[in-house]
Parts: structure tokens; sequence; C-alpha cells
């Protein structure tokens, strides 16, 4: 028969069941590894069905070698049990057909099985392992040419050429798909380690708002003006639970939600304006505030709070002290209604303005690039819209849209 014909047939029965336990192992993302096992197991026992089946198409002399494969596959995927029992399967087979000694396969699966023991305790490159496999397959098949009637050393020889061929192929295929395995593992791992981190970044940039909030004002705290103290308590109040709602949607690890309220948008500019002062101060920079018409709007008060200190924040930190000036606009139309906050500050460049909205993305030295992203992410949660034009060395305006409705 021809020798690239025989090739064809140890593929289809043989190597395509495991190349299809490979395909499912590698694309089916969350599969666990004891059902990763368990599919192995049967596609091992489907090629044996097949082998056993079909054999008849394979030549005699072909056919020890070409089974064996089977049974070297399963050593090699750590799967020795099934490699065993596969091996007495086919033992049968092989007295009775092919006219082998039954001690020569014992010692052959016994060494096949210790060998695949050592090796596993040891850091031995996979190939030492298969060539250990073809030394003990051609020796015990060397060792029983003798009783073969036919005596085709030749083919004998063959066989072997064959079996090497195809068993290195198939050595490399099992490695390479354990490395994208191990690959798609690991990338598992930095994607869970990557979105703890993201959240951890979150709470960091977040809380950093409101404790300096709270520690301006107890700067500012005078115990012998009662009306300013009164005043001020009620602003590190509001701060302090607005860090708690924080570390409870954070603690969380999910999307941004909103619970929406009627809020007058009069009481929001003027809170974020009292929270806000401290830090104006402590920068040296102006700032206005504008409010058109008073206009009540569905939205989430504490969130959207967090959105405007955020922006306005970013602003004044782009300004120069003492020349800054950091205005905050606020009108409607008949859907939506806008806020506007401008400044005279450095402004950004082309790269900058292309990133402004991608998650990690700063130019602050100790920035964690999610003040904008998390901005962005509450507006949307609003089915708003938030954009920034700027002009380098010029100014930035943030411009916020949220419907009326």
């Amino acid at each position: 028969m021809n020798i690239i014909l025989i090739l064809i047939i140890n593929a289809i029965l043989i190597i395509t069941p495991i190349l299809i336990y490979q395909y499912f192992s590698l694309y089916i993302q969350n599969m666990k590894k004891e059902k990763i096992d368990i599919l192995l197991s049967i596609a091992l026992f489907f090629s044996l069905f097949l082998v056993i089946n079909y054999k008849t198409y394979i030549p005699i002399n072909y056919q020890f070698t070409s089974l064996m494969l089977l049974v070297v596959i399963a050593f090699l995927n750590r799967k020795p049990k099934e490699g065993l029992l596969i091996g007495i399967v086919l033992s049968e087979y092989f007295v009775k057909n092919l006219n082998y000694s039954i001690g020569s396969l014992i010692i052959l699966f016994v060494l096949m099985y210790v060998v695949n023991t050592i090796y596993m305790k040891t850091n031995k490159k996979h190939i030492y392992l298969v060539n250990t496999y073809v030394l003990l397959i051609s020796i015990t098949l060397l060792f029983n040419t003798r009783k073969i009637i036919t005596k085709e050393y030749l083919d004998i020889i063959l066989s072997i050429v064959i079996f090497s061929a195809i068993l290195y192929i198939i050595s490399n295929a099992i490695t390479i798909a354990k490395d994208i395995l191990n690959l798609h593992s690991n990338l598992k791992e930095f994607e869970k380690e990557k979105e703890i981190k993201s959240s951890l970044f979150k709470i960091t940039h977040e809380i950093k708002n409101p404790i300096a909030v709270v520690k301006g004002y107890i700067d500012m705290f005078d115990p012998s003006d009662k009306i300013k103290s009164k005043r001020y308590i009620n602003i590190m109040k509001s701060e302090i639970d607005r860090t708690l709602n924080l570390l409870t949607d954070f603690s969380e690890f999910s999307k941004i939600k909103v619970n929406k309220e009627n809020i007058d948008i009069n009481i929001l500019i003027d809170d974020v304006k009292e929270v806000l002062i401290p830090f104006f101060k402590a920068k040296n920079v102006n700032f206005y505030f504008e409010v058109e018409d008073e206009e009540v709007i569905p939205i989430d008060y504490l969130r959207m709070k967090q959105v405007i200190i955020n922006i306005i924040k970013n602003a004044v930190e782009a300004c120069s002290p003492n020349i800054g000036i950091v205005s905050t606009t606020v009108f409607k139309d008949t859907e939506s209604l806008y806020i506007y906050v401008k400044d005279n500050g450095c402004g950004m460049n082309k790269d900058v303005m292309d990133n402004i909205l991608v998650p990690f993305y700063t130019t602050k030295e100790k920035g964690t690039g999610l003040g904008v992203s998390l901005s962005k992410e509450i507006v949307e949660a609003h089915k708003g819209n938030i954009s920034y034009t700027s002009t380098y060395q010029k100014g930035t305006v943030c411009k916020i849209s949220l419907p009326l409705k």
C-alpha cells in the first residue's frame, strides 16, 4: 500500500480525535480542567474504537507502530492509566494477529509507565520522553521481527521511521497546544488582576477628593465661629457620605449604577461650589459659576456631584496660579441640560485629546488615568454625553449634556 495513504489512514484513525480534543480545549475558554481531562479520555477511547474497527486498512508490517501511537499519545498527555488500558486492549491483538511475545509487550508497557513517572518528576524537555518511547518501541518491534512471517525488514525499518515522524509531529502539536493553553490561562489571570487593579485605582482616585475636601475644611475650622462651623460640619458629613457610597459601589466590582431622583441643578452646583472653595483657594485660581435657570432634572445626585467635582478639579490643576480662571456654566434647550467647564490652562495636544477618555491614560505624574473615564461612565449611565475641545497652551472646555427627562 502507498506510504502516503498509510499516513493518511493513521491521521484519520488516531490523530483526528486527539486534534478535536485540542481544538475544544483551546477554544472553550471557560471549561474547567476536570472537564478537559474527561474530554481527552473520551477522545483517546474513541480513537481506540476506530483503530480496532479499521485496523485492517493498515498493512500488517505497519500495524504495531501505527497502533502504538495511541498508547504514546495517552502517555504524552499525562494519561498513563488510560495508556496502560489501551495497551492491554491492543496486546491481545498483537499476540493473536502479529504473533508477538506477551512478555515483551508487558516489559514495554511497564517501562513506558516507569519512564513517564520519572519524567514527570524532572524538568527534562518533552523531546527526551519522545525519544525514549521511540527507542523502547523500536527495540520491541525488532525483537519480534523474527516472528513476522514475511520478514520484510525494510518495511519494519520504514514503519519505525514513519512512526517516529508522526510521533514528533504529534509531540510538537501537544507542546504548542499546552503553551497556548498556558498563555490563555495567564491572560485570564491577568485580566482578573487588571480588573481588581482598575477597581482599586478607581477607589484611590475617587476617595482622595472627598478626603481632601474634609481636610481643607478641618484646616479652616474655627470652633469659635459657630455659624461657619455648623456649615463646615454639614459639608464634611456630605463628603464622608459620598466616600462611603463610593466604597460600597467599588466593593461590588460592577458597572456603575445610578439611582435617579428629581434634583434642582442649582442646589447641586451650590454644593459643588462649597466643596471646591478650599481647593480654589489652595491653588490660587479664580472661579465663576453661572446657572441660567432653575431646572429640576432626573439624575443621581451623588454621582453627578462626583463628575462635576472631578471635571472642575482637572480644570483647576491645568491652570497656572494667580492667572488661572475656571468657569462653570449651566444652561438648557428643549431636550437637554448642558454643563460647560472652561479653563485657560495649558490645554491639550492632539495625542492627549485622542486618549483623554481612555481608562488608565494620564499625563499626571501620580495620576491613575481613571477620573475622566469614570466620569464618562457615569454620564453615559444617565444616557448623557461628555466631550472635550482644547487648544494647546490656551485652554480646554469640557461639555456635558444630560437629557431633561
